[in-house]
């Protein structure tokens, strides 16, 4: 265990994670990390809160509706982490940019690729880039993903919200690693961005970068899974580094991260 992880076992440690911790280990751990990056929040420690929503509203010049509606699929049971909430905002940002091509780097089960397609207008296109169906993926210098990642790609279904919502008219899957995926046939082209592939440093680092030559100068990028700890902490310091360089902003009380794409332009150019 790296001396960061430490940390954060003794800076959240209380009887209760001792209490979870003889029960199961993984939700200890969960609950530190949560508790820590709730902490962070409340201190007002890392990336600036801004929301989302208004600023698209901002930029455009347009306000609130009351005709506004976001669309979620009444089934939402999945294990992929992206919560209620977040699913929410992702919508709302989709129903206020209007973006003409969404760019998601993983897939997964499909569910966050099937709240863009629901919310962006019916003209536009959900590209979602995933591993190939064999990929085959371990923790080693050439490949360094971590544990819960590596899961999460044996986990995926062959069936996903895509297909059972009847989307795929409206999503184009892509399989390629992202390390080797070449963006220039996108590139300028995308409206809305959300990042949740390999959450390791490198994959994360390559994957910012690739997705902020795809983007259209007044579009918007999101990142899923700032402010973890332990094994996602490298991940959020990343942000945070950018954050020094352009305007990159948190979403208060989730795990969402996001940046006008305009700025992530300026500084991969």
């Amino acid at each position: 265990m790296r001396w960061s992880e430490l940390r954060d076992v003794f800076a959240g440690c209380n009887l209760l994670t001792l209490r979870l911790a003889i029960r199961d280990q993984g939700l200890a751990r969960q609950f530190l990390s949560t508790s820590v990056r709730h902490f962070d929040e409340l201190m007002g420690f890392g990336l600036k809160d801004k929301n989302p929503i208004s600023y698209i509203y901002e930029q455009n010049g347009n306000s609130y509706s009351v005709d506004d509606r976001v669309m979620l699929p009444a089934f939402l049971q999945d294990d992929s982490g992206t919560r209620l909430d977040e699913m929410l905002i992702l919508g709302a940002a989709t129903r206020a940019l209007k973006p003409k091509r969404v760019f998601e780097i993983g897939t997964y089960n499909g569910r966050t690729t099937s709240i863009f397609a629901l919310n962006a207008p019916e003209t536009a296109t959900v590209f979602t880039l995933d591993l190939p169906s064999d990929a085959i993926v371990e923790n080693t210098d050439m490949d360094p993903y971590i544990d819960t990642d590596i899961d999460l790609v044996k986990a995926r279904k062959t069936t996903n919200f895509i297909t059972s919502l009847k989307l795929t008219n409206r999503c184009q899957q892509l399989y390629c690693d992202s390390m080797q995926f070449d963006p220039s046939p996108y590139r300028d082209s995308i409206d809305l961005g959300f990042i949740d592939g390999a959450h390791a440093l490198p994959y994360v680092q390559n994957d910012t970068i690739k997705m902020a030559t795809m983007m259209t100068e007044n579009g918007l990028v999101f990142w899923h899974d700032y402010g973890g700890k332990g094994r996602f902490r490298p991940l959020a310091d990343y942000l945070e580094r950018l954050g020094q360089q352009a305007p990159v902003y948190r979403v208060m009380g989730t795990t969402l991260a996001w940046a006008p794409a305009g700025s992530l332009r300026s500084i991969f150019g």
